[in-house]
Order: C-alpha cells, then structure tokens, then sequence
C-alpha cells in the first residue's frame, strides 16, 4: 500500500513537472512570430479574403444569365419552324429588339464580371503592398529612434566625464539628460506607430490581432529603378482600366439600342430622341472616364519621377550629416564646442536619417501606383 502512494506521488511530481515546462514562461509551447516576406503577405491576403469569392460567384451568375437569353433565343428558334409551314412568325420587332439587346447586356455582364475577379485580387495586392511598405516604414523610424537613443546616451557620458573633471557645466549634463529623456520617449512613440502599422497589415491578411509577425524584408530596404514611359503607361490604362472598359461596352450597348430603334422610328417620335440622348450620354460619358484615366496616370508618373530624384539628394545630405556629428563629437570632447552645438549636430543626423526613409517609402509607394493606376483608380 506504501509502495503504490509513493508511486501516486511520484506520478503527480512527474505531471506537474512536465505541465510547468510546457505552459511556463517562454516555455516550448510559446507562439514563434509569423515571419513574412512581401509575396507571402501578398498570398496570405489572396487566400483569406472573401472578396475574390464573391467576385467569382459574379462570374458564374453572369455566365447563368448568357446561358438563360441563348436558350429562350434557341427555344423561339424552335418554335418559328413549327410555324414556318403555317406562314406564321413570333419574331416581331420587340423580340428581335429584347432578345440583341439582351445578348449584348449578358456579353457585357460576363466580360465585366471576368475582369471584376483579377480587379479584386489585384486591388488586395495593391492594399497589402501599400501596407507592407507602411510596416517597414515605420519598422525604420524605430530603428533610427534606437540608433538616436544611442547616440544620446553617448553624449550623455562625454558630458558626465566633462563634468566631473571640471570642463563642463552642470547645464551641459542636465541638457544631456533631457536629450536621453526625449529620446526615450521618441523611441516609444515610433514603437506605438510600427505597432500600429502592424495591426493595420494584419487586418488585410484578416490574421489574429494578437499574432506577433515579423517582417523578413530587409530594413533598409532598397528602391528599384523603373524605366517608364508616359505614352505606353497611357496606352496600356486606355485598354486595361476596367472602369474605361466597362464605359465603352455601355456606349456600345447605347450605340446598339439606337440603331435597332431609328429602324422602325423616325426622328420626330420620343422613341428616337430618348435612345439618341442615351447614346450621346454614353459618349460623353466615356470621354469623361478617358479624361479622368489619363489625369490619374499623368500625376502617377509625375509622382514617381519626383519621388525618385530626391534619394540621390538624400543619400549625400546624410553623409555630410553623419560626418558633421562625428566631428562636433570629437571637438566637444577635446572641450572647443558646446553641448548644444553637439545636440543639434545629433539631430541633424536624426532628421536626414527620417527624411531618407520617407523619400523611400514614398518612392516605393509611387512605383507601386504607378504600376496599378493602369489597372485600376486609386484613392490617395
């Protein structure tokens, strides 16, 4: 009886002891962050999103539709032979007018329907990237708030030395101690901002928004020059913009409706001038959404160009920054300048560090515009 209660004991020792080494504090069973590259966030938000289902589901009730005008089309067609031998027709103008019309209405609904499906992925593709760039962004501007940290902490000693020889004044430290304190709490507000823009990613992905994601694209990420060209840009938005699309198969359809009905009415009837209004609305129509289109792509362009020519500024802006601070660092500590001299060389630094990482974002930002205004409208 002895024997078998050790044993029970043992046992119990021996099950608590594995349930604390798997549910204790960084224990195994602790959730590794989701480390994601740019084309796997892109996957993930492909897969998750509902949207690209329903844009499919649209598919098929369009292709319902065709199917349904081509079998009363076929049905009819049956019926006129049998009535042939009686010198008899069902095919009257109105038929004729509904069922073309109606042929065209279903041809365009599928079409449009087809190009809704790439439309919908390639506008959560756009969201993710947008997303994802905005995470790095903001993933820098923590890196540079630590690096700015660093550095205040450096200055924080260089004064603390100085004081305490005798070759730097109690404001001198107290500054330096101020600066610590302020980037301390500039550190913790970039945090709160990438955590931010990483909730905002995670949404897109519709991830759990307490999962720790890592991102593994490289922090100083680079900008890729693009060779492009305005007139094939707006070449290519005037035969892809599904909106320009879905405007020139409504004005065929209107262009359609009229010359079926100037058949059988003339000028003069309400018949004729409400479908030759249709129609001229349709071409104004059309023209509008060309315009707007080629507004869209020409300020893309301009964007991007601007973007692009301020990081070669930027990158010769930092040196010089960088190189500066050194030398205030090296002269306040042989005592030639003061505290505040060496501050403003340090924020200097900060500043075009904080400007570069902008000009990138931005430039990765108006690539990725430019690459999509020719598919699809942007809101900025």
């Amino acid at each position: 009886m002895k024997k078998m209660k050790r044993f029970l004991v043992f046992a119990t020792i021996l099950a608590l002891s594995t349930f604390a080494a798997y549910s204790g504090v960084g224990g195994a069973n602790a959730e590794e962050p989701l480390k994601l590259t740019l084309q796997e966030a892109v996957k993930i938000a492909l897969k998750n999103n509902p949207a690209i289902g329903l844009s499919e589901l649209a598919v098929e009730k369009a292709g319902l539709k065709k199917e349904q005008v081509r079998y009363r089309e076929k049905k009819v067609d049956e019926k006129e032979e049998e009535l042939k031998q009686y010198g008899m027709s069902i095919k009257d103008f109105e038929y004729e007018y509904s069922m073309e019309l109606g042929k065209k209405a279903t041809d365009m609904e599928l079409k449009l329907a087809k190009l809704g499906v790439e439309a919908a992925k390639r506008n959560i593709r756009f969201g993710v990237e947008a997303a994802y760039y905005a995470a790095l962004s903001a993933r820098d501007k923590v890196e540079i708030a630590r690096a700015s940290l660093e550095r205040a902490r450096e200055m924080e000693k260089i004064a603390k030395a100085l004081y305490e020889n005798g070759s730097a004044t109690k404001k001198d430290l107290l500054d330096a101690q101020v600066k610590v304190s302020t980037a301390e709490a500039e550190l913790k507000k970039a945090e709160v901002e990438m955590e931010k823009a990483y909730i905002d990613l995670k949404k897109l992905l519709k991830l759990d928004m307490a999962r720790q994601i890592e991102l593994s694209e490289s922090s100083e990420f680079k900008a890729v020059e693009k060779d492009v060209k305005l007139e094939e840009l707006l070449a290519k938005a005037r035969e892809n913009r599904i909106d320009l699309v879905q405007a020139r198969e409504q004005l065929e359809l209107a262009r359609l409706d009229f010359d079926m009905t100037k058949k059988v009415y003339p000028s003069n009837t309400f018949q004729y001038k409400e479908k030759e209004y249709a129609l001229k609305q349709a071409e104004l129509n059309y023209q509008d959404v060309e315009s707007k289109i080629e507004q869209e792509v020409r300020k893309a362009y301009l964007d991007y160009t601007a973007a692009s020519a301020s990081l070669p500024i930027l990158e010769k802006s930092l040196e010089m920054a960088e190189e500066s601070y050194r030398i205030a660092k090296l002269s306040y500590e042989a005592g030639l300048i003061r505290s505040v001299d060496l501050a403003q060389a340090e924020e200097a630094v900060k500043q075009v560090r904080l400007q570069k990482a902008g000009a990138i974002y931005a430039y990765n930002l108006a690539a990725l515009y430019l690459d999509n205004v020719i598919y699809m409208s942007i809101s900025k």
